[in-house]
């Protein structure tokens, strides 16, 4: 069993996969390759980079996740299973991965949420309406389900890429701070 499971690994899941690896919690991210941020060519309101190619971001992320310890799979996630003490999410290749604590990260699969029983509508904030959110989420990314966040636009927030980067960061701070009972801050050294 993992501390924590991201199922998606764009801005949002790759942030939070790195901030509770770096937390020392034993985190995967089960990632499809189709984050929408490799579709943009130039970022230019990404504060502190002047600009980047939204594919050359979210291979830094990535990286930047591998190198605080997470574990990167390449695939889909097809059934998420609440189980005794966390979560079973099946895999596209067959494999089962059980975790206490699970991120779900991804803007356009949303059958996972549907099938946990959770009301989707139209997310207001995206203006084309393609994308959903989810009804009943906190602003932090817990649901009604224990151990089971929700993060970037399927929560409801913003679409600008640093807004998903730091939901993502503030639910893989919120979940090694109550893993371990005090307030988790990472300091640069």
């Amino acid at each position: 069993m993992v501390d924590v499971l991201v199922i998606g690994g764009g801005l949002s899941g790759g942030s939070a996969a790195i901030y509770s690896a770096q937390g020392g919690l034993t985190t995967n991210v089960v990632d499809a390759g189709k984050s929408q941020i490799k579709q943009v060519s130039k970022l230019y309101n990404y504060p502190g980079i002047k600009e980047i190619p939204g594919p050359v971001l979210l291979e830094t992320i990535k990286e930047q996740a591998i190198a605080s310890g997470s574990v990167w799979i390449e695939g889909t996630a097809e059934k998420i299973k609440p189980s005794q003490g966390g979560f079973t999410v099946q895999l596209g290749d067959g494999r089962d991965i059980e975790t206490k604590y699970l991120i779900i990260a991804t803007n356009l699969q949303t059958s996972l949420l549907e099938d946990l029983g959770f009301e989707l509508v139209v997310n207001e904030k995206v203006p084309s309406g393609k994308i959903k959110k989810v009804l009943g989420v906190r602003q932090d990314g817990a649901t009604s389900i224990p151990n089971l966040y929700i993060t970037s636009l399927l929560s409801g927030v913003s679409s600008q890429s640093v807004i998903a980067a730091g939901h993502g960061a503030q639910i893989g701070i919120a979940i090694v701070s109550k893993e371990t009972g005090t307030s988790y801050m990472w300091h640069d050294k």
